[in-house]
């Protein structure tokens, strides 16, 4: 295996997964060497092979490439199987992220810096840092919507999203209705993702609601990396008070909002 691409194994920033060592079977270590991959190294397909030579080089974990392979045999729908010619390359899917966030400590919370000036670096990081690692349908507030608000979202796929905004604040006629143009082609492809319009005054926060996790976002979406920013993440088992606070509001005012 190339060392340039163990180098980068060793060095990838893996903070926001579960932690290596808690995935104590084959299948758990394996499927982690192939979210980190995919993820932070954009290698999205490995070998078994490849697998056993991070594990073995980087983690200093010795698992043969037939063991490995075993346990994706029995792995189903947390993988999908590519085959060139002899040589079969393997890459995690949501099903497999899924399996393993239970390992992630409870409790925890993340703090994410945006850094002024760093606009497309801020917008990776929301989304493969943040937004991919939540489970199940997400509900945003967000005030300040904008065509770049779309550029963020239509990355997180394979899962509904609410989107909760005030028109009203799109202050400019013209960009209002770009916004609105926009967003009538980006609904064909996703159409998964709901956007209403809140009307009245009491909508200020920008937040994200998932089924497991609270991210509180110090700036909109369309002009994350503009200014200096932060994203807090909590787990709803630590700040349920919070969570369950937000939430209820978020259905209150998702009821009384208007879909555009």
């Amino acid at each position: 295996m190339e060392s340039s691409i163990l180098r980068r194994f060793a060095r990838a920033d893996a903070s926001d997964l579960p932690p290596f060592e808690d995935c104590q079977s084959i299948i758990q270590q394996t499927l982690w060497v192939l979210w980190v991959g995919k993820d932070k190294l954009k290698q999205r397909r490995m070998s078994t092979e490849q697998v056993s030579s991070i594990l073995r080089e980087v983690k200093e974990v010795s698992i043969r490439p037939a063991s490995i392979t075993q346990a994706l045999n029995r792995a189903g729908d947390k993988i999908h199987c590519y085959r060139d010619g002899v040589q079969i390359f393997y890459e995690i899917m949501k099903s497999g992220k899924d399996y393993l966030m239970p390992l992630k400590p409870q409790g925890t919370l993340e703090v994410f810096y945006f850094e002024p000036g760093q606009r497309y670096s801020s917008k990776r990081i929301l989304v493969t840092g943040i937004l991919e690692s939540l489970t199940g349908e997400l509900r945003i507030v967000d005030p300040y919507c904008g065509e770049r608000t779309l550029d963020v979202i239509k990355d997180v796929k394979a899962r509904p999203i609410k989107f909760l905004t005030k028109l009203v604040n799109i202050t400019n006629v013209n960009a209002r209705k770009r916004l609105l143009r926009e967003l009538e082609d980006f609904k064909t492809e996703n159409a998964d993702i709901e956007f209403r319009d809140y009307p009245h005054k009491d909508l200020h926060d920008r937040y994200i609601i998932s089924p497991t996790s609270l991210v509180l976002l110090g700036h909109s979406m369309k002009n994350l990396g503009a200014k200096e920013s932060f994203a807090i993440v909590l787990n709803e088992a630590s700040s349920k008070n919070i969570y369950e606070a937000l939430s209820e509001n978020f259905d209150r005012r998702w009821k009384q909002s208007n879909t555009f």
